[in-house]
């Protein structure tokens, strides 16, 4: 009981009153006081030799009877007295540490008590006024950095980061809603951020990798590229995943065929969602397997159609975040082989599953994937792509692709922040950081891909992050919940988690907040309401 109340005392001395983290104490020095009391009761007679016989060897050691280095030997020989020792070290190196970092002793009240501040939360602020400035400085520097223009982004994102430790919560228990808090603050240099007007871009084109091997192509997917163009007649009639989960999620959708394998002309449908692009590759890809997938001026058009639509719909809708999307059957191989040209790595450690017609896969699917990006890496010099963006989505990339990575440098040099979806638009971010570093600092990994290949672009584009000294993002997406569908259907599922990061940053009280409540309890039963 003694060990309980005192524990308790301290605690609430030095935390003022903060119920679990107390508790916790409590529940730690009880444990220690009932095995001390365990470890006295079994064999007394036992301990009481081995107590005499450890001074004995003391004493011999200040004597000069036997010599340092024997008492030294004898005690790592002796199980129980090494034991003990370690105890005795573990203590003083933590008398050591409370004494130079942490609260000041739980005893010196004298000048608190003075004051007539005897209440114990006012006690545990007055002693504690380094932490209490501490609390106060994060706000501080949080707004000076968020409104001095020459400020960079590493420097305001650190002052955020600063400010959110300060809050009343462990420090880093919010994980990866922290980073994005900071991450949005610093972007709109602003302490109270948003993300209400969210949009979402799906580009949309075909790979010459997926035709039927009857026209030229590698049948790499299960599905025949024909589904392509139904998936974009389901997001038109807002049918599809994407449409669904945009509505759900308050995100604006906006489709773009930049790439179909069939020409609709100038518009698809009724043109109320799918747009059909002025720089359409028309007829999509080539096989890569047999030379380059698209010509230089392609790739830029391609590039400039991500751009352009971006910037009109930021323009339009004044956007405050960015989803992207893509659609296109063979994309998953052809993102694979993006990543194998640009890093370098084991092609047989990059390549999925993809589009399944079962929930568990076919294994030869991937043997078949591994066999084509081989194949394409056979067929275009690979050293010459390594590190060089625009010549792997010459050789071996996909319209959609290329679209997404114009768009993405758009909204990086418009400070708009970016949920990035699975493998497809990570390979698309990957290539434009390498094109332009800086596009590190907007992106927010939302879902986590079942295709392998998304941890190797993620690890490409943390470490430019960490080359150009930007702020590395969390080493796991957000999201793990095995999704494969793509249509930018993960990203939009973090929205959400997004938005609650604003909230965060936005609302959440500090540390030093919640302890100078005062609250006012009422304890008559006839006042209470039901």
């Amino acid at each position: 009981f003694s060990s309980v109340h005192f524990s308790g005392r301290y605690a609430e001395y030095l935390l003022g009153g903060v119920m679990g983290d107390y508790l916790g104490a409590t529940i730690c020095v009880t444990e220690i006081a009932l095995l001390a009391i365990l470890a006295l009761l079994t064999k007394i007679d036992e301990h009481g030799e081995f107590v005499l016989d450890l001074v004995s060897n003391v004493m011999e050691v200040a004597t000069g009877t036997i010599s340092l280095q024997s008492f030294i030997d004898e005690i790592l020989l002796d199980d129980r007295k090494l034991a003990l020792v370690r105890f005795g070290s573990v203590l003083l190196l933590t008398a050591i540490w409370c004494a130079n970092v942490g609260h000041p002793p739980v005893f010196v009240r004298t000048k608190v008590v003075e004051k007539g501040e005897t209440n114990e939360i006012q006690i545990a602020l007055a002693n504690n006024n380094k932490r209490k400035s501490m609390a106060k400085e994060p706000a501080n520097n949080l707004e000076k950095a968020l409104n001095d223009k020459k400020q960079d982004f590493r420097s305001r994102y650190d002052a955020v980061r600063n400010y959110v430790d300060s809050l009343a919560k462990p420090v880093g228990s919010l994980g990866t809603l922290e980073d994005w808090g900071a991450r949005l603050a610093s972007l709109q240099c602003s302490s109270k951020p948003s993300a209400e007007r969210v949009a979402c871009l799906i580009f949309a084109g075909d790979h010459g990798v997926a035709k039927d091997q009857s026209d030229g192509g590698e049948n790499c997917s299960v599905y025949p590229q024909a589904v392509t163009q139904k998936v974009l007649e389901g997001l038109e009639y807002k049918m599809a995943g994407a449409s669904v989960l945009a509505s759900a999620n308050d995100v604006s959708l906006h489709v773009f065929d930049v790439g179909l394998a069939t020409d609709y002309g100038n518009t698809f449908g009724s043109s109320n969602v799918v747009s059909v692009s002025e720089y359409k590759v028309i007829g999509g890809t080539q096989n890569f397997c047999k030379g380059p997938a698209m010509s230089k001026e392609q790739v830029d058009g391609c590039i400039l159609a991500g751009r352009k639509e971006t910037n009109r719909i930021i323009q339009e809708l004044k956007t405050e975040v960015l989803v992207f999307g893509e659609v296109g059957i063979g994309n998953t191989t052809t993102s694979s082989a993006l990543i194998a040209a640009i890093t370098d790595k084991a092609i047989d450690s990059l390549c999925g599953f993809g589009a399944t017609t079962d929930r568990d896969g076919d294994a030869t699917i991937i043997s078949r994937k591994i066999e084509i990006v081989k194949k394409a890496m056979s067929c275009h010099k690979t050293s010459n792509m390594v590190d060089n963006p625009t010549l792997a989505l010459q050789n071996v990339g996909g319209t959609e692709i290329a679209a997404m990575v114009g768009g993405i440098i758009q909204a990086s040099d418009q400070n708009i922040p970016v949920l990035v979806d699975g493998l497809i638009v990570t390979t698309a971010a990957m290539i434009a950081v390498l094109i332009e570093p800086q596009v590190c600092r907007i992106l927010f990994f939302a879902t986590k891909s079942t295709e392998q290949g998304q941890l190797l672009a993620m690890e490409k584009i943390q470490n430019i992050a960490k080359r150009h000294k930007f702020p590395t993002s969390p080493e796991e997406p957000a999201l793990n919940m095995n999704l494969r569908m793509g249509e930018g259907t993960g990203a939009l599922l973090a929205v959400p988690l997004l938005r609650s990061a604003v909230a965060i940053v936005s609302e959440m009280a500090t540390l030093n907040d919640v302890l100078s409540l005062k609250m006012n309890y009422n304890t008559n039963d006839d006042e209470q309401e039901c």
